[in-house]
């Protein structure tokens, strides 16, 4: 008796989308970077955002392995939980950066004001 052929089951459009959604978010932020306008600094997060991308959309069944393994009912709400949990990871940092950049405004506009005393003290 002959074996029969296993039949491979189509990838669902949408995680096809995913996956191509990540490796043009890869592309761009490799573009971004070639012509500075995103930092280095930034590269590894955004990199990781479109590894995580391309991973979900071509590997799906990884969340509902993890998920299973969490205790989560249901597993496709993992993403949604690790996206929401990594902007605000994000909005941390960048309030983190902006306060930093606010403190530099305000060293660098005193220094500015005891320059400009010492350059015409008479005003």
């Amino acid at each position: 008796m002959a074996a029969k052929p296993r039949e491979v089951a189509a990838m669902p459009v949408y995680n096809i989308i995913t996956a191509f959604i990540g490796l043009a978010t890869g592309t761009l932020i490799l573009l971004l970077v070639r012509k500075d306008r995103l930092s280095v600094n930034y590269t590894l997060w955004w990199g990781l955002v479109a590894a995580g991308l391309v991973i979900a959309g071509l590997i799906p069944w990884i969340a509902d392995f993890v998920g299973r393994l969490l205790g989560i009912h249901y597993p496709p709400i993992l993403f949604v939980i690790i996206a929401i949990c990594l902007i605000f990871i994000k909005l941390l940092f960048m309030d983190i950066h902006r306060s930093r950049h606010e403190q530099q405004i305000k060293i660098l506009s005193q220094r500015l004001a005891l320059y400009e005393n010492k350059i015409d003290p008479d005003e």
